[in-house]
């Protein structure tokens, strides 16, 4: 490899929002750091085609889990390539997240769609994805992956928070990264915003209108995954199985539902920052741009909330992602046991030649 890696890292994450696109350079500088630039980044609206199947895919039959996992593979192949030619941009290889169907890892396995040899074929590029899978062969979480990224990009932040899908914190602790899955996030949100007829909900307007419902709170609030010890990550099926059936028994407005949402994410970011004194907390996804989410998290939490700019907030885990790549590709350790609780820090990822 170059000393100037340049890469595509592809996210589709669990708020069901995009495909994420970043193209970015990497090079290692002094003490372990590594610095990076995203060159160009666009989210692509998903078809309502992929949107209904990614929906629908947890329950259906296996061989068309298996069927599909090829034909996403190639959408994004087809998709990668058209960025890529739009923008007359050359990665060294693609890094590919997938898109999680199932995280069981109590179960001992995970599952992203998205074959990577079908985008190596389609695009013509080395791919890494599989990213998750050696972990929990070697009896960790394979989530959360995007500390790697905290530790060796962001070091000069205490805490950083992901507020996606699912919300995710990361600190070192004890010389060592600590991470894990808070609590769902946009995923909630963004479904209750939809009986409005509202993607998601702007700035948090709708929310900022409702009232807690203290009961539909308590409920969220000691949902088994909160009692569960460190380290712990949460799954899409599990969020639609526990957290959306339970806002579903509730027959309240849909602003009072999203209002008791807000409060239930920001006092879990809340308790998982505890054990961290005061201080800087880089946030980023989609949640970040929840003006009334974040003026919760500060109020609850006191630590010094910092939003990077626009890019960084919407593209870090694809950023991540790609660097995970270009880690895989060097064979350096870019999943962390302390994190994730495996047996040994690893190098993870499939490589798959064109």
């Amino acid at each position: 490899m170059t000393q100037h890696d340049k890469v595509l890292g592809i996210m589709s994450g669990s708020s069901m929002d995009g495909i994420d696109l970043a193209f970015c350079e990497f090079h290692p500088g002094q003490n372990n750091r590594w610095h990076f630039k995203i060159i160009k980044a666009e989210t692509l609206p998903f078809p309502r085609k992929w949107q209904n199947i990614l929906s629908k895919l947890p329950s259906l039959k296996a061989k068309k889990l298996i069927e599909y996992h090829l034909a996403f593979g190639r959408f994004l192949g087809k998709t990668t390539t058209k960025f890529l030619n739009n923008h007359s941009l050359s990665p060294d290889f693609i890094a590919s997240h997938g898109h999680t169907i199932f995280h069981r890892p109590q179960k001992g396995f995970t599952f992203q769609l998205g074959y990577g040899q079908a985008i190596a074929t389609v695009t013509g590029k080395v791919v890494v994805s599989d990213f998750r899978t050696n972990d929990i062969l070697l009896g960790g979480q394979g989530a959360p992956l995007v500390p790697i990224g905290d530790e060796l990009l962001f070091p000069e932040y205490d805490l950083c928070l992901n507020l996606g899908g699912i919300a995710n914190i990361s600190y070192r602790k004890e010389g060592r990264r600590r991470a894990f899955d808070i609590c769902p996030a946009n995923q909630i949100l963004n479904y209750l915003s939809r009986k409005n007829g509202r993607a998601y909900d702007h700035e948090g307007k709708m929310a900022q209108k409702g009232k807690v419902n203290n009961s539909l709170l308590k409920r969220l609030n000691t949902d088994p995954y909160y009692s569960l010890s460190y380290p712990k990550s949460l799954g899409n099926d599990y969020v639609r199985k526990k957290f959306i059936r339970i806002i579903e028994e509730y027959d309240d407005t849909v602003e009072n539902k999203l209002r008791t949402s807000v409060e239930h994410i920001a006092g879990q970011v809340h308790h998982a920052a505890l054990t961290h004194p005061p201080g800087r907390m880089l946030v980023t996804g989609g949640g970040a741009f929840n003006t009334f989410l974040i003026e919760r998290i500060k109020q609850l939490t006191g630590h010094e909330i910092i939003i990077p700019d626009e890019t960084l907030v919407h593209f870090r885990e694809a950023l991540i992602f790609a660097f995970m790549g270009v880690l895989r590709i060097r064979n350096e350790v870019n999943c962390l046991a302390s994190v994730t609780g495996a047996s040994k820090d690893s190098s993870c990822g499939v490589i798959f030649s064109p």
